[in-house]
This record gives structure tokens, sequence and C-alpha cells, in this order.
């Protein structure tokens, strides 16, 4: 059996986000605490202040969150930050 961390801030297995709907599964799943919450209110306003022909805005809101859910679940970034919460800033 491995040793896991006893705050449970390991890595999860990376879920596959293909939609909108997928990604708001992994917010609310992988991702950040607030971070679904947050994502539909910055969705909300992108789509809101959006022309009706470009969701680009949008497009943005959606990319950054789903970076997210990816360093959430990142085995190097979890480890920097455990490294940092431990106190071995590293600098």
């Amino acid at each position: 059996m491995s040793a896991q961390p006893e705050h449970g801030w390991g890595a999860m297995p990376l879920p596959e986000i293909r939609t909108v709907d997928d990604l708001r599964s992994a917010l609310s799943r992988y991702g950040f605490p607030g971070d679904r919450e947050r994502f539909e209110e910055e969705l909300a306003a992108a789509v809101g202040a959006a022309p009706t022909n470009d969701f680009e805005g949008a497009a943005a809101v959606v990319r950054a969150y789903r970076h997210r859910v990816h360093i959430r679940n990142s085995p190097e970034i979890t480890a920097a930050l455990e490294d940092a919460r431990a106190g071995g800033g590293g600098t």
C-alpha cells in the first residue's frame, strides 16, 4: 500500500474535458475550492458582454478554468505546493 498525504492534497486522475458540461463536472469534483462558482460567474459575465458573433471572451474563460483543473491535477505542481506548505520554499 502506498503512503498517502494525511491531508488529502494529492493529485487525482485527470478527467476527460471535452464540453462545458464536462468542465463543470471536473471543476466540481477536481477543481480548487470555489472554482465552479467563480467559473459560472465569469462565464455568464463573458457571454453577457460578448457581441453575438464573437464569444472569444467566453472561450478564454473556459480555457482558463480547464487549465486550472490540469494544474490542480499535476503531480509536479502538487509536489511544489506541498513543499511550499511545508515551508521548503526552495529559493
